[in-house]
């Protein structure tokens, strides 16, 4: 195993996802506030809100595998790409998500080139 910068991306990268998703789990309340109007009511929210639980601890298992990286960190940018375009109203929240998205391009871009 690598000890090298891609590495690094990918360990933050699947700590965020994966944490988001068993914390939006276990405390969907705090969570579901943070999912734009136009998804619907609070029930539809509610199984979005579990689809994309159990999206992120794919996509973070499948960054911390180390397995086909080029695709994981496009498919991780295009997921944050969307979170950032659908709440660009809440800019005090996703600015940091605009930072993932860099590591998530950059992670791409790494791996691309191994």
């Amino acid at each position: 195993m690598k000890f090298d910068g891609s590495f690094f991306l990918r360990i933050g990268l699947a700590f965020v996802f994966i944490y988001v998703a068993v914390s939006a789990f276990f405390y969907p309340e705090i969570w579901i506030g943070f999912l734009p109007n136009f998804l619907g009511n609070s029930v539809t929210k509610g199984y979005f809100l579990l689809a994309h639980d159990v999206f992120g601890v794919g996509l973070g298992l499948w960054i911390l595998s180390g397995k086909k990286t080029f695709y994981a960190a496009v498919v991780s940018s295009v997921m944050l790409a969307a979170i950032v375009l659908t709440n660009l109203g809440s800019l005090l929240i996703v600015f940091r998500d605009i930072g993932l998205f860099f590591a998530a391009v950059a992670l791409a871009v790494l791996s691309k080139n191994s």
